[in-house]
Protein backbone atom coordinates (compact mmCIF):
# COMPACT_ATOMS: atom_id res chain seq x y z
CA UNK A 1 0.00 0.00 0.00
CA UNK A 2 3.06 2.53 0.79
CA UNK A 3 4.65 1.45 -2.43
CA UNK A 4 1.46 2.56 -4.35
CA UNK A 5 1.08 5.60 -2.30
CA UNK A 6 5.17 6.57 -3.04
CA UNK A 7 4.56 6.17 -6.53
CA UNK A 8 1.34 7.77 -7.47
CA UNK A 9 2.72 10.71 -5.83
CA UNK A 10 5.91 10.05 -7.96
CA UNK A 11 3.59 10.25 -10.81
CA UNK A 12 1.91 13.19 -9.40
CA UNK A 13 4.69 14.88 -9.01
CA UNK A 14 6.69 14.15 -12.35
CA UNK A 15 2.65 15.32 -13.98
CA UNK A 16 3.03 19.05 -12.42
CA UNK A 17 6.60 18.89 -13.86
CA UNK A 18 5.19 18.30 -17.23
CA UNK A 19 2.39 20.77 -17.37
CA UNK A 20 4.93 22.89 -15.84
CA UNK A 21 7.28 22.54 -18.62
CA UNK A 22 4.45 22.63 -21.29
CA UNK A 23 3.22 25.79 -19.88
CA UNK A 24 6.63 27.75 -19.45
CA UNK A 25 7.23 26.12 -23.72
CA UNK A 26 4.12 27.84 -24.46
CA UNK A 27 5.02 31.04 -22.60
CA UNK A 28 8.06 31.05 -24.55
CA UNK A 29 6.86 30.11 -28.01
CA UNK A 30 4.43 33.27 -27.32
CA UNK A 31 7.30 35.69 -26.48
CA UNK A 32 9.29 34.19 -29.13
CA UNK A 33 6.48 35.15 -31.81
CA UNK A 34 5.71 38.42 -30.46
CA UNK A 35 9.53 39.45 -30.46
CA UNK A 36 9.44 38.11 -34.56
CA UNK A 37 6.26 39.76 -35.15
CA UNK A 38 8.11 43.17 -33.37
CA UNK A 39 11.27 42.81 -35.70
CA UNK A 40 8.86 42.12 -38.42
CA UNK A 41 6.67 45.16 -37.95
CA UNK A 42 9.96 46.94 -37.84
CA UNK A 43 11.64 45.87 -40.57
CA UNK A 44 7.83 46.60 -42.47
CA UNK A 45 8.38 50.30 -40.98
CA UNK A 46 11.72 50.56 -42.36
CA UNK A 47 10.64 49.06 -45.86
CA UNK A 48 7.47 51.36 -45.45
CA UNK A 49 9.54 54.55 -44.75
CA UNK A 50 12.15 53.95 -48.07
CA UNK A 51 9.16 53.26 -49.92
CA UNK A 52 8.26 56.50 -49.00
CA UNK A 53 11.03 58.17 -49.37
CA UNK A 54 11.41 56.98 -52.80
CA UNK A 55 7.53 58.21 -53.72
CA UNK A 56 8.21 61.79 -52.24
CA UNK A 57 11.15 61.89 -53.96
CA UNK A 58 9.97 61.33 -57.60
CA UNK A 59 6.52 63.19 -56.37
CA UNK A 60 8.48 66.50 -55.56
CA UNK A 61 9.89 66.12 -59.00
CA UNK A 62 7.11 65.68 -60.71
CA UNK A 63 5.40 68.30 -58.91
CA UNK A 64 8.37 70.95 -59.53
CA UNK A 65 7.88 69.73 -63.24
CA UNK A 66 4.06 70.50 -62.99
CA UNK A 67 4.28 73.90 -61.40
CA UNK A 68 6.89 74.69 -64.44
CA UNK A 69 4.38 73.32 -67.21
CA UNK A 70 1.57 75.75 -65.70
CA UNK A 71 3.95 78.62 -65.45
CA UNK A 72 5.08 77.74 -68.74
CA UNK A 73 1.47 77.88 -69.71
CA UNK A 74 0.54 81.18 -68.25
CA UNK A 75 3.20 82.61 -70.44
CA UNK A 76 1.97 80.97 -73.29
CA UNK A 77 -1.66 82.37 -72.56
CA UNK A 78 -0.30 85.51 -71.69
CA UNK A 79 1.54 85.45 -75.39
CA UNK A 80 -2.17 84.07 -76.67
CA UNK A 81 -4.09 87.04 -75.19
CA UNK A 82 -1.54 89.57 -75.99
CA UNK A 83 -1.53 88.72 -79.87
CA UNK A 84 -5.34 88.45 -80.12
CA UNK A 85 -5.94 91.70 -78.25
CA UNK A 86 -3.50 93.33 -80.98
CA UNK A 87 -5.77 91.51 -83.44
CA UNK A 88 -8.76 92.62 -82.17
CA UNK A 89 -8.10 96.35 -81.53
CA UNK A 90 -5.63 97.50 -83.93
CA UNK A 91 -6.22 98.30 -88.14
CA UNK A 92 -4.04 95.89 -89.81
CA UNK A 93 -1.77 99.20 -90.63
CA UNK A 94 -1.28 99.35 -86.78
CA UNK A 95 -0.91 95.35 -86.37
CA UNK A 96 1.78 95.84 -89.28
CA UNK A 97 3.43 98.36 -87.29
CA UNK A 98 3.77 96.83 -84.41
CA UNK A 99 4.65 94.02 -85.38
CA UNK A 100 8.25 94.12 -84.31
CA UNK A 101 6.89 95.14 -80.44
CA UNK A 102 4.46 91.87 -80.27
CA UNK A 103 7.88 89.79 -81.76
CA UNK A 104 9.87 91.06 -79.03
CA UNK A 105 6.83 90.67 -76.72
CA UNK A 106 6.55 87.14 -77.45
CA UNK A 107 10.32 86.85 -77.41
CA UNK A 108 10.16 88.23 -73.65
CA UNK A 109 7.75 86.03 -72.27
CA UNK A 110 8.90 82.48 -74.18
CA UNK A 111 12.19 82.84 -72.84
CA UNK A 112 11.36 81.52 -69.66
CA UNK A 113 10.22 78.74 -70.80
CA UNK A 114 12.75 75.75 -70.89
CA UNK A 115 11.38 72.62 -72.70
CA UNK A 116 14.29 70.42 -71.67
CA UNK A 117 13.28 70.81 -67.82
CA UNK A 118 9.40 69.88 -69.14
CA UNK A 119 10.23 66.30 -70.27
CA UNK A 120 9.35 63.49 -67.71
CA UNK A 121 11.65 63.17 -65.08
CA UNK A 122 10.07 61.43 -62.47
CA UNK A 123 8.33 57.94 -63.64
CA UNK A 124 7.23 54.71 -61.80
CA UNK A 125 9.92 52.71 -62.28
CA UNK A 126 10.40 51.37 -58.73
CA UNK A 127 9.38 48.06 -57.44
CA UNK A 128 9.76 45.95 -54.25
CA UNK A 129 12.18 43.40 -54.25
CA UNK A 130 11.47 40.69 -51.94
CA UNK A 131 14.58 39.79 -50.56
CA UNK A 132 13.88 37.82 -47.19
CA UNK A 133 17.63 37.54 -45.99
CA UNK A 134 16.29 37.61 -42.10
CA UNK A 135 14.06 38.63 -39.83
CA UNK A 136 15.63 42.51 -40.19
CA UNK A 137 15.69 42.51 -44.04
CA UNK A 138 12.48 41.75 -45.50
CA UNK A 139 12.91 43.16 -48.98
CA UNK A 140 14.42 46.37 -50.52
CA UNK A 141 12.75 49.03 -52.90
CA UNK A 142 15.16 49.21 -56.15
CA UNK A 143 14.85 51.93 -58.77
CA UNK A 144 15.16 49.55 -61.62
CA UNK A 145 17.08 52.01 -64.12
CA UNK A 146 19.76 51.78 -61.68
CA UNK A 147 19.74 48.22 -61.98
CA UNK A 148 22.43 46.12 -64.63
CA UNK A 149 21.58 43.35 -66.12
CA UNK A 150 24.03 40.08 -65.79
CA UNK A 151 24.19 36.94 -67.88
CA UNK A 152 26.04 33.81 -67.12
CA UNK A 153 26.55 30.03 -67.64
CA UNK A 154 25.34 30.24 -71.22
CA UNK A 155 25.06 26.34 -72.54
CA UNK A 156 23.59 24.66 -75.79
CA UNK A 157 21.05 22.41 -75.19
CA UNK A 158 21.27 19.28 -77.60
CA UNK A 159 18.02 17.64 -77.31
CA UNK A 160 15.98 21.30 -77.25
CA UNK A 161 18.12 22.64 -80.21
CA UNK A 162 18.15 25.86 -78.39
CA UNK A 163 20.58 28.38 -76.28
CA UNK A 164 20.15 28.79 -72.47
CA UNK A 165 21.71 31.28 -70.18
CA UNK A 166 21.60 32.71 -66.71
CA UNK A 167 19.98 36.64 -66.04
CA UNK A 168 20.34 38.29 -62.71
CA UNK A 169 19.57 42.02 -61.74
CA UNK A 170 21.88 43.87 -59.70
CA UNK A 171 21.07 46.40 -57.47
CA UNK A 172 23.57 49.48 -56.71
CA UNK A 173 24.31 48.18 -53.74
CA UNK A 174 25.26 44.98 -55.55
CA UNK A 175 21.60 43.11 -53.84
CA UNK A 176 19.97 40.76 -56.39
CA UNK A 177 17.02 41.94 -57.34
CA UNK A 178 14.09 39.48 -57.18
CA UNK A 179 10.53 40.56 -58.55
CA UNK A 180 7.42 38.68 -60.37
CA UNK A 181 8.12 36.04 -63.45
CA UNK A 182 5.08 37.67 -64.44
CA UNK A 183 7.06 41.28 -64.77
CA UNK A 184 9.80 39.72 -66.91
CA UNK A 185 10.66 40.32 -70.16
CA UNK A 186 13.72 39.06 -72.14
CA UNK A 187 14.96 39.18 -76.17
CA UNK A 188 17.75 38.76 -78.31
CA UNK A 189 18.78 40.82 -80.77
CA UNK A 190 21.78 40.11 -83.27
CA UNK A 191 24.17 43.31 -83.38
CA UNK A 192 24.39 45.05 -86.90
CA UNK A 193 22.52 42.27 -88.18
CA UNK A 194 18.79 43.94 -88.86
CA UNK A 195 17.13 41.41 -87.48
CA UNK A 196 14.16 41.17 -85.76
CA UNK A 197 13.72 40.48 -81.57
CA UNK A 198 14.06 37.12 -80.24
CA UNK A 199 11.64 36.27 -78.05
CA UNK A 200 12.68 34.27 -75.11
CA UNK A 201 11.40 31.43 -72.36
CA UNK A 202 11.88 33.16 -68.92
CA UNK A 203 11.86 30.73 -65.82
CA UNK A 204 13.00 30.54 -62.29
CA UNK A 205 14.64 27.86 -60.26
CA UNK A 206 13.88 27.02 -56.54
CA UNK A 207 17.62 26.95 -55.47
CA UNK A 208 18.88 30.63 -56.49
CA UNK A 209 15.93 33.41 -56.27
CA UNK A 210 16.70 36.44 -58.26
CA UNK A 211 18.13 34.28 -60.67
CA UNK A 212 16.24 33.92 -63.89
CA UNK A 213 16.96 31.41 -66.87
CA UNK A 214 16.66 32.14 -70.51
CA UNK A 215 15.83 29.64 -73.51
CA UNK A 216 15.46 30.67 -77.01
CA UNK A 217 15.96 29.75 -80.62
CA UNK A 218 18.92 32.03 -82.39
CA UNK A 219 19.27 32.16 -85.76
CA UNK A 220 22.35 33.43 -85.88
CA UNK A 221 25.15 33.22 -84.57
CA UNK A 222 27.32 36.11 -83.13
CA UNK A 223 26.83 38.85 -80.56
CA UNK A 224 23.25 39.78 -79.27
CA UNK A 225 22.03 42.51 -76.95
CA UNK A 226 19.93 41.37 -74.04
CA UNK A 227 17.13 43.71 -73.91
CA UNK A 228 15.42 43.40 -70.08
CA UNK A 229 11.97 44.88 -69.32
CA UNK A 230 10.41 44.91 -66.15
CA UNK A 231 7.07 45.60 -65.79
CA UNK A 232 7.33 48.65 -68.27
CA UNK A 233 10.93 50.03 -67.66
CA UNK A 234 13.80 48.95 -69.52
CA UNK A 235 16.95 48.19 -68.18
CA UNK A 236 20.13 48.71 -69.86
CA UNK A 237 21.12 46.54 -72.10
CA UNK A 238 23.61 44.25 -72.10
CA UNK A 239 25.46 41.35 -74.49
CA UNK A 240 25.58 37.63 -74.97
CA UNK A 241 27.77 35.83 -77.44
CA UNK A 242 26.06 32.90 -79.18
CA UNK A 243 29.06 30.89 -80.29
CA UNK A 244 29.34 28.08 -82.63
CA UNK A 245 26.93 25.10 -81.50
CA UNK A 246 29.29 22.17 -81.05
CA UNK A 247 26.14 19.71 -80.95
CA UNK A 248 25.63 20.22 -85.01
CA UNK A 249 26.94 17.50 -87.22
CA UNK A 250 29.18 19.54 -89.07
CA UNK A 251 30.56 22.61 -89.11
CA UNK A 252 29.27 25.21 -91.97
CA UNK A 253 31.42 27.85 -92.34
CA UNK A 254 29.91 30.96 -92.96
CA UNK A 255 32.74 32.31 -95.50
CA UNK A 256 35.71 30.75 -96.94
CA UNK A 257 39.33 32.46 -97.95
CA UNK A 258 41.04 30.78 -101.00
CA UNK A 259 44.32 30.37 -102.77
CA UNK A 260 46.47 30.55 -99.72
CA UNK A 261 49.58 28.98 -99.59
CA UNK A 262 49.74 27.16 -96.61
CA UNK A 263 47.93 28.66 -94.14
CA UNK A 264 48.96 27.82 -90.35
CA UNK A 265 48.14 30.32 -87.90
CA UNK A 266 45.57 33.08 -87.24
CA UNK A 267 44.46 35.79 -85.11
CA UNK A 268 41.42 38.23 -85.18
CA UNK A 269 41.85 41.73 -84.13
CA UNK A 270 39.24 43.49 -81.72
CA UNK A 271 37.86 45.34 -85.05
CA UNK A 272 37.76 41.76 -86.85
CA UNK A 273 40.49 42.08 -88.91
CA UNK A 274 41.70 38.19 -89.93
CA UNK A 275 45.80 37.72 -89.88
CA UNK A 276 46.88 34.29 -91.14
CA UNK A 277 50.53 33.69 -91.43
CA UNK A 278 51.05 31.61 -95.06
CA UNK A 279 53.89 29.17 -94.15
CA UNK A 280 54.41 28.33 -98.13
CA UNK A 281 54.35 32.48 -99.16
CA UNK A 282 56.73 33.21 -95.87
CA UNK A 283 54.46 36.39 -95.27
CA UNK A 284 51.26 37.64 -93.04
CA UNK A 285 48.11 38.14 -95.35
CA UNK A 286 45.55 40.99 -93.17
CA UNK A 287 41.69 39.94 -94.37
CA UNK A 288 39.17 43.06 -93.71
CA UNK A 289 35.93 41.85 -91.28
CA UNK A 290 34.57 41.11 -95.16
CA UNK A 291 36.96 38.88 -95.87
CA UNK A 292 38.71 40.31 -98.44
CA UNK A 293 42.80 40.87 -98.56
CA UNK A 294 43.41 44.28 -97.32
CA UNK A 295 47.49 44.04 -97.45
CA UNK A 296 50.39 41.00 -97.09
CA UNK A 297 53.02 41.60 -95.06
CA UNK A 298 56.46 40.26 -95.74
CA UNK A 299 57.00 37.71 -98.67
CA UNK A 300 57.10 39.13 -102.33
CA UNK A 301 55.50 42.37 -103.21
CA UNK A 302 54.59 43.19 -99.22
CA UNK A 303 54.29 45.95 -97.41
CA UNK A 304 56.95 47.25 -94.64
CA UNK A 305 60.67 46.19 -93.91
CA UNK A 306 59.87 42.34 -91.86
CA UNK A 307 60.94 38.97 -93.60
CA UNK A 308 59.33 36.11 -92.79
CA UNK A 309 61.04 32.62 -92.74
CA UNK A 310 57.88 29.92 -92.65
CA UNK A 311 55.60 31.84 -90.39
CA UNK A 312 53.69 29.79 -88.52
CA UNK A 313 52.02 31.25 -84.89
CA UNK A 314 50.20 34.43 -84.71
CA UNK A 315 49.07 36.65 -82.28
CA UNK A 316 47.46 40.09 -81.21
CA UNK A 317 49.16 42.11 -78.51
CA UNK A 318 46.86 44.18 -76.33
CA UNK A 319 48.62 47.31 -77.82
CA UNK A 320 47.89 46.05 -81.20
CA UNK A 321 51.08 44.75 -82.56
CA UNK A 322 51.17 41.27 -84.12
CA UNK A 323 53.85 39.13 -82.95
CA UNK A 324 55.04 36.11 -85.27
CA UNK A 325 57.32 32.50 -84.76
CA UNK A 326 59.16 31.74 -87.54
CA UNK A 327 62.30 30.22 -88.23
CA UNK A 328 63.80 30.33 -84.39
CA UNK A 329 62.82 33.63 -83.31
CA UNK A 330 59.32 35.57 -82.66
CA UNK A 331 59.14 38.49 -84.43
CA UNK A 332 56.84 41.81 -83.30
CA UNK A 333 55.51 43.48 -86.12
CA UNK A 334 52.93 46.63 -86.93
CA UNK A 335 49.88 46.11 -88.47
CA UNK A 336 51.69 47.78 -91.41
CA UNK A 337 54.79 45.61 -91.36
CA UNK A 338 57.16 47.32 -89.84
CA UNK A 339 59.86 45.46 -87.11
CA UNK A 340 59.53 46.94 -83.59
CA UNK A 341 61.36 44.21 -82.27
CA UNK A 342 62.89 40.39 -82.52
CA UNK A 343 64.08 37.82 -80.19
CA UNK A 344 65.48 34.69 -80.78
CA UNK A 345 68.08 31.96 -82.45
CA UNK A 346 68.45 28.86 -83.31
CA UNK A 347 69.37 26.86 -80.22
CA UNK A 348 68.27 25.26 -76.75
CA UNK A 349 69.12 28.19 -74.31
CA UNK A 350 66.87 30.65 -72.66
CA UNK A 351 65.77 33.07 -75.91
CA UNK A 352 67.02 30.15 -78.49
CA UNK A 353 64.00 28.28 -80.14
CA UNK A 354 63.89 25.08 -82.59
CA UNK A 355 60.99 25.38 -84.59
CA UNK A 356 58.30 27.49 -82.27
CA UNK A 357 54.62 27.29 -83.37
CA UNK A 358 52.26 28.45 -81.55
CA UNK A 359 51.77 31.72 -79.63
CA UNK A 360 49.36 32.64 -76.80
CA UNK A 361 48.80 36.04 -74.50
CA UNK A 362 47.81 35.18 -71.10
CA UNK A 363 44.59 37.49 -71.02
CA UNK A 364 45.96 37.92 -67.25
CA UNK A 365 49.32 39.22 -66.74
CA UNK A 366 50.11 40.14 -70.86
CA UNK A 367 52.38 37.07 -70.69
CA UNK A 368 53.33 35.84 -73.83
CA UNK A 369 53.72 31.54 -74.27
CA UNK A 370 55.62 30.14 -77.04
CA UNK A 371 55.24 26.22 -77.97
CA UNK A 372 58.91 25.88 -78.61
CA UNK A 373 58.38 22.51 -80.94
CA UNK A 374 61.56 20.52 -81.25
CA UNK A 375 62.92 21.95 -78.02
CA UNK A 376 59.91 20.17 -75.95
CA UNK A 377 59.35 23.20 -74.14
CA UNK A 378 56.89 26.10 -73.72
CA UNK A 379 59.31 29.41 -73.44
CA UNK A 380 57.55 32.05 -71.46
CA UNK A 381 57.83 35.95 -72.04
CA UNK A 382 57.54 39.44 -70.73
CA UNK A 383 55.64 41.63 -72.50
CA UNK A 384 58.46 43.40 -73.34
CA UNK A 385 59.65 39.88 -74.64
CA UNK A 386 62.24 39.36 -71.87
CA UNK A 387 62.68 35.53 -70.92
CA UNK A 388 61.51 34.96 -67.19
CA UNK A 389 61.07 31.19 -67.29
CA UNK A 390 60.08 28.24 -69.67
CA UNK A 391 58.61 24.85 -68.61
CA UNK A 392 58.75 21.34 -70.19
CA UNK A 393 61.31 18.48 -71.52
CA UNK A 394 61.01 15.83 -74.26
CA UNK A 395 59.38 13.00 -72.55
CA UNK A 396 55.90 11.49 -72.49
CA UNK A 397 55.26 12.25 -68.36
CA UNK A 398 53.13 14.72 -66.69
CA UNK A 399 54.86 17.75 -67.89
CA UNK A 400 56.86 16.67 -70.56
CA UNK A 401 56.14 17.27 -74.26
CA UNK A 402 56.89 15.41 -77.35
CA UNK A 403 56.42 17.89 -79.76
CA UNK A 404 54.40 20.80 -78.64
CA UNK A 405 52.37 22.58 -81.05
CA UNK A 406 50.25 25.00 -79.52
CA UNK A 407 49.01 26.83 -76.45
CA UNK A 408 45.42 28.24 -75.84
CA UNK A 409 44.96 30.33 -72.11
CA UNK A 410 41.34 30.35 -70.59
CA UNK A 411 39.85 33.06 -68.81
CA UNK A 412 41.28 32.03 -65.63
CA UNK A 413 44.95 32.31 -66.87
CA UNK A 414 44.98 28.21 -67.20
CA UNK A 415 47.72 26.93 -70.05
CA UNK A 416 46.49 24.42 -72.70
CA UNK A 417 49.14 22.51 -74.70
CA UNK A 418 48.48 20.44 -77.44
CA UNK A 419 51.54 17.87 -76.67
CA UNK A 420 51.57 16.22 -80.30
CA UNK A 421 53.55 13.41 -80.32
CA UNK A 422 52.26 11.96 -77.12
CA UNK A 423 48.47 12.69 -78.83
CA UNK A 424 46.79 14.52 -75.90
CA UNK A 425 46.38 17.89 -74.38
CA UNK A 426 48.46 19.20 -71.38
CA UNK A 427 47.03 21.92 -68.56
CA UNK A 428 49.53 24.09 -66.20
CA UNK A 429 48.85 27.07 -64.35
CA UNK A 430 50.12 30.45 -65.18
CA UNK A 431 53.42 29.57 -63.77
CA UNK A 432 54.05 26.02 -65.54
CA UNK A 433 52.67 23.72 -62.82
CA UNK A 434 51.31 20.46 -64.51
CA UNK A 435 47.33 20.81 -63.71
CA UNK A 436 45.92 17.66 -65.61
CA UNK A 437 46.08 16.13 -69.19
CA UNK A 438 43.22 14.20 -71.29
CA UNK A 439 43.66 12.13 -74.70
CA UNK A 440 44.70 9.19 -75.93
CA UNK A 441 46.01 8.09 -79.46
CA UNK A 442 43.26 7.06 -81.33
CA UNK A 443 40.57 8.08 -83.70
CA UNK A 444 37.51 7.17 -81.44
CA UNK A 445 35.63 9.62 -79.68
CA UNK A 446 37.41 11.71 -77.21
CA UNK A 447 40.78 10.07 -78.63
CA UNK A 448 43.58 11.94 -80.37
CA UNK A 449 45.77 11.25 -82.94
CA UNK A 450 48.53 14.49 -83.37
CA UNK A 451 46.62 17.07 -81.85
CA UNK A 452 47.85 20.44 -82.99
CA UNK A 453 45.77 23.75 -83.09
CA UNK A 454 43.87 24.41 -79.59
CA UNK A 455 41.78 27.18 -78.70
CA UNK A 456 39.05 28.16 -75.94
CA UNK A 457 35.63 29.64 -76.78
CA UNK A 458 35.84 31.93 -73.71
CA UNK A 459 33.37 34.39 -74.45
CA UNK A 460 30.52 31.99 -74.07
CA UNK A 461 31.12 28.30 -73.54
CA UNK A 462 34.56 27.92 -72.65
CA UNK A 463 34.81 24.39 -74.83
CA UNK A 464 38.29 23.60 -75.82
CA UNK A 465 38.08 22.69 -79.62
CA UNK A 466 41.49 21.03 -80.76
CA UNK A 467 42.42 20.31 -84.68
CA UNK A 468 44.08 16.78 -85.12
CA UNK A 469 46.37 16.45 -87.98
CA UNK A 470 46.28 12.42 -88.63
CA UNK A 471 42.24 12.28 -88.06
CA UNK A 472 41.38 15.68 -90.79
CA UNK A 473 38.91 16.63 -88.01
CA UNK A 474 38.38 19.13 -85.04
CA UNK A 475 37.71 17.75 -81.48
CA UNK A 476 35.17 19.25 -79.02
CA UNK A 477 35.88 18.78 -75.05
CA UNK A 478 35.22 20.67 -71.89
CA UNK A 479 37.97 22.57 -70.31
CA UNK A 480 38.12 19.26 -67.53
CA UNK A 481 39.01 17.03 -70.97
CA UNK A 482 35.51 15.70 -71.07
CA UNK A 483 34.51 14.85 -74.90
CA UNK A 484 31.95 16.66 -76.31
CA UNK A 485 31.54 16.21 -80.30
CA UNK A 486 33.76 16.40 -82.92
CA UNK A 487 33.91 18.05 -86.36
CA UNK A 488 34.96 16.49 -89.82
CA UNK A 489 34.32 17.95 -92.51
CA UNK A 490 37.01 17.28 -94.67
CA UNK A 491 39.39 20.22 -93.70
CA UNK A 492 43.02 19.44 -93.10
CA UNK A 493 43.31 21.99 -90.13
CA UNK A 494 46.06 23.21 -88.59
CA UNK A 495 45.76 26.50 -85.89
CA UNK A 496 42.53 28.22 -85.30
CA UNK A 497 41.05 30.70 -82.98
CA UNK A 498 38.16 32.38 -82.12
CA UNK A 499 36.50 36.20 -82.30
CA UNK A 500 35.29 38.18 -80.12
CA UNK A 501 31.75 37.60 -81.32
CA UNK A 502 32.00 33.58 -80.91
CA UNK A 503 33.01 32.66 -84.61
CA UNK A 504 35.74 29.96 -84.99
CA UNK A 505 38.47 30.89 -87.55
CA UNK A 506 40.12 27.67 -88.95
CA UNK A 507 43.44 27.56 -90.70
CA UNK A 508 42.56 24.70 -93.66
CA UNK A 509 46.42 23.95 -94.41
CA UNK A 510 46.00 21.36 -96.91
CA UNK A 511 43.40 22.64 -98.85
CA UNK A 512 44.96 26.39 -98.38
CA UNK A 513 41.73 27.88 -97.38
CA UNK A 514 40.75 29.95 -93.89
CA UNK A 515 37.12 29.04 -93.00
CA UNK A 516 35.07 31.08 -90.58
CA UNK A 517 32.50 28.90 -89.21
Amino acid sequence: MEELKEVKSALTETEGEVRERGEGILKEINEMVEEMIAVIRQSEKKLTEQAKRVTDAKLKVLSEQMKSAEMSLSLLEDVEDYVEQSLKTGSPQQVLRSKKQMMERMSELTAGINVEELHQKGKADFVLSKDIKSLHHIGDVIVLPQCKVKVNHFEHLQQEKQISFSLSMEAPDSSILCVPLSSLRCSLVPVGKGHKPIHTTVTTTSTDPGVYRIQCNPSTRGTHTVKVQVYDVHLEDTSLVIPINPYLDNITPVRTTTELKGPSGVAVSDDNHVIITEGDSNCVTILDREGKKVKSLGGEGGSGNVKFSEPRGVAITPDKFILVSDNHRIQKISMDGYLIASVGEEGSEPLQFNEPCGIAISPITGQVYIADASNHRIQVLNPDLTFPHSFGSEGSANGQFNIPIDIAIDSQGLVYVTDKDNHRIQKFSPDGEFVGQFGTKGSGPGQLNSPGGITIDTAATGLVYVTEEDNNRISVFTSDGVFVSKFEDGFQPALLTFDKDGFLYVCDYGNGKMHKC
